[in-house]
Formats: structure tokens, sequence, C-alpha cells
């Protein structure tokens, strides 16, 4: 996954190793590490960290050459990964992200309006100087597009709105008020001291896809956000970091989907409902108005209540106890 955000580095493996607090730090023969990733995205060179079950599969497919790793999951890592022993990988493994990423965990940039769009300064909306727009733009007032965007052609974006680190492909619409391509809502505390997770990914919004008033839509921690082809997004829903919606869904309003989640093809998501985070939602699932997604759910079926469950079992149970 390439990032917007500046990268220092490489760096050596033991100089990551001094940054530690939960690793034993045993030394490890010298060898240069060319980047942070997770699992799935990892290359040769790159470093990685694994401290979730659900994420067995990826582990043992992982391509990284280092893997921060807590001791009792040694036996699912494979045998080009080299494990680097944790008590908590996760939070070992920011220090080494703020290290290459220095400026990932943090929104503040010194702005530079774009002179090439000086015409839309008349609506009174800014446009860094990094910012790309393809053809037939629209937009409204009062909108600032920041840093590190990317904008196809066709689209057109409302009032009131703050977008950055986000490609957005051709014939997108996005409603008034909306935020998009924030940090997401991840921060530990290490040390006795308060850190944001840095968010390295971007927000991807793919063709024909429509995104309404007042959304709010976090660019990726270790991987991209992604919004797939001709989607729609109702007023006032709330996604977080590293969610990946699939293609031709519909999500009513006041939806959030938690961290890491990811929905299929042809869902639909009635309003004020729940997803919770790292949990797979297949193809063609209708999820009912008000519920509350816990757990993975397979293709194919409706579900409805909290938690949601087989929608005919809950007007069933129901009807038994009126």
């Amino acid at each position: 996954m390439k990032s917007f955000f500046l990268k220092t580095g490489p760096h050596d493996i033991n100089k990551l190793l001094k940054l530690l607090i939960y690793s034993n730090k045993n030394k490890i023969k010298k060898q240069k590490v060319n980047d942070i990733s997770n699992l799935i995205d990892a290359k040769r060179g790159d470093i990685t960290f694994f401290d979730n079950p659900k994420y067995i599969a990826e582990l043992k497919n992982t391509k990284a050459s280092f893997c921060i790793i807590q001791e009792k999951f040694l036996n699912y890592i494979n045998h080009e990964t080299k494990p680097i022993l944790s008590k908590n990988p996760l939070l070992d493994f920011i220090l080494i992200a703020k290290l290459f990423y220095p400026d990932a965990d943090l929104d503040i940039y010194k702005f530079k309006q774009n002179k090439k769009y000086l015409k839309y300064v008349k609506q009174n909306t800014l446009i860094d100087n990094t910012v790309k727009i393809g053809k037939n733009f629209k937009v409204g007032l009062n909108t600032t597009l920041k840093k590190n965007l990317i904008i196809g052609n066709n689209v057109n974006i409302g009032s009131n709105c703050v977008i950055s680190n986000s490609i957005i492909s051709d014939n997108v619409t996005i409603n008034d008020g909306s935020v998009i391509g924030k940090i997401g809502y991840g921060f530990k505390y290490i040390n006795n001291k308060f850190h944001f997770i840095p968010h390295i990914g971007h927000v991807i919004i793919k063709s024909n896809s429509y995104i309404g008033s007042n959304c709010t839509i976090d660019r990726g921690s270790f991987s991209n956000t992604i919004i797939g082809k001709n989607t729609m997004i109702d007023n006032q829903v709330h996604l977080a970091h590293n969610v990946k919606i699939g293609d031709n869904c519909f999500i009513a309003g006041q939806v959030g989907i938690a961290g890491s989640s990811i929905i299929g093809n042809n869902c639909m998501i009635g309003g004020q409902s729940g997803v919770s985070g790292h949990l797979k939602v297949g193809n063609n699932v209708y999820i009912a108005g008000g519920s509350g997604v816990i757990k993975n759910l397979e293709d194919n079926i409706k579900v409805m209540g909290y938690p949601a469950t087989n929608i005919k079992n809950f007007l069933k149970e129901r009807k038994r106890n009126d």
C-alpha cells in the first residue's frame, strides 16, 4: 500500500528494536527494513504485527520479513517471516510506525492555495496545492479540500465539506457537511503517555457512488478505507478506519460501522444499525434498521435485532413474547 505521507527509512532492524517497550529486544542480524505494513499488503523487507486471532490465515500467508507477535502464536507464523516476540505487539508496532511516518498521526499542516483552481476561491472554497482535480468538477460554498487528494471526472462536492487523504473516482457525489479522510479513532496509552496510532492509509471512493450529508469517513490506519462502485450512503453515516464496503450497497442514515469491518457486495443496511469491528459481512446481506451486528454474517441472509439474528427467527421470537 502506497501512502500519501512522508516516509523515513529504510531503518536497520536493530534500530527499530531499541524503540520497543514490550519486546525482549534480542539483537538480530543486521538487515534493513523498508516499510511498515499490515499482514495482507506486506512485502519482503517490511515489518508487520499480529495480535488478533481472527487474522491467523493472513499471518500464515504474510510476505513480511518481520512480524511483532506474542509467543503463544509462534506456531502460526510462516518460515520466511522472522518473529519479534512482544507482550503487546500493537503498542510496539505503533512506536515503529511513528518512526517511519512521523506526521501520520497529525492532521495539522501548512495550507497553500492551489493557483490552478483559483476560480473556486470565489465560493470561499480552499484547495490545497497538492490537490488534483479532473474535468467537470462542481463544488459548493465554504468547502476545504486539503492535502493528499485526487478527484476524478464529473465529481460533485457540496458545501461545508472537509476532505483530505482520499482518492475519489469519476461520477461521485458528496453532499453538504461531510468530513472525509481525517484520522480515525485509534489511540493507545504507552508508558503513561497518550499516542494516536499513525494513520498512513487513505479513503478510496470508487465510481458512481454517493455520500450523503454530514457523513464521516475516516482514512485507514495500516490499510485503506474503501467504498465500492455504485454504493449509496445516506446522511449521518460513520465509517471508521479500514472499513471496506463492496459494490452496489445501500446504507441508510445514522449507520455506524466500526474499524476494519468488511461489507460485501449488494448489501442493504437499515437506519441506525451498527456493525462491530473486525467483522465480515457477506454478499447480498440485508440488515434491518436498528440492528446490532456482533458476529460475521454469511452470504444471502437477512438479519434483524440485537444481537442481529435471522429475521424470521427474530419475528417469531417477538410474536411469542407479545
